[in-house]
């Protein structure tokens, strides 16, 4: 939450609602964590193509 819903201000639900896709795909194939060895939940998936998901 701290991140995303209150990490930031912004001035109605719908401006915060319309950055969750864009953190969402930060949050999965970007941001290091650390339970991953610092690696993003993307790295844990075997399939190839489930990236193309987020293109």
């Amino acid at each position: 939450m701290r991140e995303w819903s209150y990490g930031k201000l912004y001035n109605n639900s719908a401006q915060r609602n319309a950055k969750l896709p864009c953190y969402l795909k930060r949050y999965n194939l970007v941001r290091p964590h650390g339970s991953l060895n610092k690696q993003p939940p993307i790295s844990r998936l075997l399939v190839n193509n489930v990236s193309e998901i987020y293109s």
